[in-house]
């Protein structure tokens, strides 16, 4: 396999064998896995041509070690990130996922809300139902009240998703 099919399976780990085969991995596979991580950071162009989206920041992925041993296809975890305008504060939070066809539907601990995933092109659609979660200071708005119902995310390094 060349250099540049590594690098594709490896970033994206969507095809198995991105260069060779056409099988497609589960939404498990893609996001369950040791440093798995999606990303979006909005710059002012894109959100001065959307001024009712709040959300400046939104990464989701592996939710560490302490939940490998619950992973399963029919049923795993995802850890999330995000922050929004005019506010210092990071909210966070754990997702538990299941399969529904294409999408994997997600719920969030402690009564945050709710939302779906599913691919878009190398990245993933996001699209929000409800998401309110707690930060360091407070409770986050409800997402899905404002412009940030649907997020497109990127592959990213997992240290993206890690980072502070």
């Amino acid at each position: 396999m060349s250099k540049r099919c590594t690098l594709i399976s490896t970033a994206a780990a969507f095809v198995t064998g991105a260069c060779g085969s056409t099988q497609a991995q589960s939404l498990y596979d893609t996001l369950a896995h040791n440093g798995a991580c999606f990303a979006r950071i909005y710059d002012q162009a894109h959100l001065g041509s959307h001024p009712d989206q709040t959300v400046t920041h939104f990464y989701l992925g592996d939710p560490g070690p302490d939940w490998v041993e619950t992973q399963a296809p029919a049923h795993y975890n995802l850890a999330f990130r995000f922050k929004v305008l005019d506010d210092a504060d990071t909210y966070s939070g754990v997702a538990i996922c299941e399969p529904q066809g294409a999408l994997a539907s997600c719920v969030i601990e402690g009564d945050g809300g709710s939302f779906t995933i599913e691919r878009n092109g190398a990245g993933l659609r996001i699209r929000l139902q409800r998401m309110q979660v707690e930060g360091m200071q407070e409770f986050s708005p409800d997402l899905a009240l404002r412009d940030n119902r649907v997020m497109l995310l990127e592959p990213a390094l997992s240290s993206v998703c890690r980072a502070e």
